[in-house]
């Protein structure tokens, strides 16, 4: 092909097998160059959505598209923006592709024009292109078209996962199918890996600039890589379903609805439903139970050990915590009936599932583990605030499960405790077909790891199954929605126009559940923790996030944590998962044996070394720029704070410029956009809150004799 500068070849999958077809490499230079005649495709694929209470069909081509663009910043103390210097576009079908490459927006926009004339594109008939992070292209794209705004669809602000132009180009973001990066997507799905180190993002380049063999590879790759997970999308998806997916949550949310569909039959899916609707809270106790009643995972570095470097550490991981008790748990099944005989008090909360309201006078914390987050209290008077956990407080009032109360009687004494209200649900085993298929991608997953299929899409598709039903869980319906008008310059947040019972009907998980499958994770991962408390002392736990902890070397934390998995191995067979693939399913491992030193600095904020390597977690801090930290890392992480620069940090920022600009190269050429999005370094800064800084020295002080060791 005579236009072509290059051929490719792409990996298509295509009725379940990869097929490679072959892809012309276009430099599009003017416009109404000579183009070869884009790919035909075949039938296209009608999908029905509902826009503004209407049911709406939409025609998708079946051809691969992606979309990315290079660029380049300009940054001084008053000025930041960017500049697109290189865009490159991939059209494929069965059984051809062509990557085409440019330089200006203007080339761009001609080959946009020219595809939706080809293919008769507008209101009904669709191109679907992915983009890796649409949120950045889409900051440089959005005053250049007109977008479709009825189906134009934003988690938040700034980051659309469906933008559709009113011409017929649909865009829609890869990543939050996929998670991660581009190169993990690459890695998970597509035969095409993602090239690294071949463009140099601090060379400030302008649409001019000549670009290596290799600087055009890196480019032509990252599209070639959007029209493979094309393909995959269409085949695992699109064509069976008749649906584009947004996110892996609604993924497999598809999925188990599908499950109990099968599962009931039509009009026992109908029946199902009415029950789901009945036990549904009404709006105002929806928000009130998310607010105040909901708890993510427990996240705490223990006072006594904040601020020293220990020698000598262990570190126990949980396996997959939130699907082992989403099986092992018991679930509100019935609508909460409010109690007032509360001399019986005890015995609900023995038998039902809870929800109570109560206030405690002098309340303080047994030893150095404080649990409840600030946040989550109603009132609360002359408090001691450990890292944003209550220490102590004259009076705290707050809304607990049975799950987190029987956690405040080992954890907390008081004075005085007032039970406010007290509303019981009958307990249930979560329903079938939600085990259904969170066990079948489990048992998938574990198979294909131990067959070494790893590195395949099929393997990628049964993790994110997993990973994505405790998301699933806990999804919340949104009541403010995030609009985009082409008639404003900025983003806006408004108040939905959301029905709360229209969406509360169609509903087929109760958000009780996933209010409980987070108490019973952290009920769980404080059975081993007490026992530790209990025979060693409370100072022997260092660290604990969610699911892991981080405890001082001593041959019985090691035995406590084997008893517990015992427990754990009645479980699972009290569950039924009797294969052999879910052994270890809640049970903690020993990820970390030999820690030789570690140090914590609050949650979200720790050192490790293990085999002379150092790792950190320290929230905002890129984990690779531990590395860069001259001389010992474990003395610059203090309490007086730590800060890198911004070369050594590896962290950046994104400011999102809504402004025009103009912009003169090195070179001499003009640049400008209408709007941009500059990505850069910046320095970390890690600083303690005041309070929990004197918190810390007042224990160092006093060999932390005041705080309960």
């Amino acid at each position: 092909m005579k236009q072509a500068i290059k051929q490719i070849k792409l990996n298509l999958q295509i009725s379940g097998e990869k097929k490679e077809v072959p892809c012309y490499v276009i430099e599009y230079t003017k416009r109404g160059q000579d183009l070869p005649q884009f790919p035909l495709g075949g039938n296209t694929v009608s999908i029905k959505k509902i826009v503004n209470g209407e049911r709406v069909i939409y025609d998708y081509l079946p051809l691969y598209s992606g979309f990315d663009i290079e660029t380049t910043n300009v940054i001084t103390d008053k000025y930041k923006s960017a500049y697109m210097y290189h865009w490159q576009f991939v059209l494929a079908s069965d059984e051809i592709g062509f990557i085409f490459l440019g330089r200006v927006w203007d080339t761009f926009k001609d080959l946009y024009t020219r595809i939706v004339d080809f293919y008769r594109l507008g209101a009904q008939r669709k191109l679907l292109v992915w983009d890796a992070n649409l949120g950045f292209e889409f900051q440089f794209l959005r005053k250049r078209f007109q977008w479709d705004e009825e189906n134009f669809f934003a988690r938040e602000e700034r980051h659309p996962l469906a933008a559709p132009t009113v011409d017929g180009w649909d865009f829609r973001e890869a990543l939050s199918i996929s998670g991660g990066s581009l190169a993990q997507l690459a890695k998970d799905y597509t035969t095409t890996q993602k090239l690294k180190g071949d463009l140099d993002y601090t060379v400030q380049r302008s649409s001019k600039t000549p670009l290596t063999d290799a600087e055009k590879d890196y480019c032509i790759n990252d599209v070639a890589i959007l029209a493979e997970w094309s393909s995959f999308i269409f085949d695992k998806y699109i064509y069976p379903d008749k649906k584009i997916p947004l996110t892996k949550t609604g993924l497999l949310r598809s999925e188990v609805r599908n499950e109990l569909k099968d599962l009931l039959g039509y009009q026992g899916f109908k029946d199902y439903k009415q029950l789901v609707k009945n036990a549904f809270p009404d709006c105002d106790t929806y928000q009130y139970w998310f607010r105040w009643l909901f708890r993510g995972g427990y996240v705490h570095s223990n006072i006594v050990n904040t601020g020293y470097t220990i020698y000598g550490a262990v570190g126990e991981d949980e396996t997959s915590a939130y699907p082992a008790w989403m099986n092992f748990g018991y679930y509100p099944g019935t609508p909460f009936l409010a109690r007032y005989d509360l001399e019986n008090f005890e015995q609900y909360v023995k038998e039902k599932c809870c929800i109570i309201t109560v206030k405690f006078t002098g309340i303080q914390r047994r030893t150095s583990i404080s649990y409840e987050s600030k946040h989550k209290c109603l009132e609360l008077v002359d408090a001691l605030i450990d890292n944003g956990r209550v220490a102590a407080a004259a009076e705290m009032k707050v809304v607990l499960t049975e799950l987190d109360y029987q956690l405040y009687k080992k954890l907390y004494k008081w004075d005085r405790m007032d039970v406010i209200c007290l509303w019981t649900s009958d307990k249930i085993r979560l329903p079938k077909f939600i085990l259904n298929v969170l066990n079948r991608h489990y048992l998938n997953k574990a198979k294909m790891k131990k067959a070494g299929l790893s590195g395949t899409p099929e393997y990628a598709i049964e993790k994110s199954g997993v990973n994505a039903a405790y998301g699933l869980m806990v999804t919340r319906m949104e009541l403010d929605s995030v609009k985009y008008s082409n008639n404003l310059a900025n983003w806006q947040i408004e108040e939905n126009d959301l029905d709360f019972e229209e969406e509360k009907s169609k509903q087929i998980l109760l958000p009780q559940w996933g209010i409980w499958v987070t108490a019973h994770a952290r009920w769980a991962l404080f059975q081993p923790g007490f026992k530790i408390i209990e025979e060693l002392g409370a100072d022997y736990i260092i660290y604990n996030d969610t699911d892991s902890y981080k405890c001082r070397k001593h041959p019985r934390v090691l035995e406590i944590f084997e008893e517990y998995n015992k427990w754990i191995a009645k479980k699972i067979q009290a569950a039924g998962l009797t294969d052999p693939a879910f052994d270890d399913l809640g049970m903690f491992d020993l990820e970390s044996p030999n820690i030789t030193r570690i140090k914590t600095l609050g949650a979200k904020r720790y050192l490790t070394e293990e085999n002379g390597k150092i790792k950190a977690t320290v929230a905002g801090m890129p984990k690779n720029a531990i590395v860069k930290i001259e001389g010992d890392p474990f003395k610059a992480f203090d309490i007086l704070g730590m800060e890198l620069r911004a070369d050594v940090s590896d962290k950046n920022t994104i400011h999102y410029e809504d402004n025009a600009s103009e912009w003169t190269a090195p070179d001499g050429v003009k640049m400008s956009e209408l709007s941009s999005a500059a990505i850069f370094e910046i320095a970390f800064t890690m600083k303690l809150d005041k309070f929990y800084r004197r918190f810390i020295e007042q224990g160092l002080e006093d060999k932390r004799e005041v705080l309960g060791h």
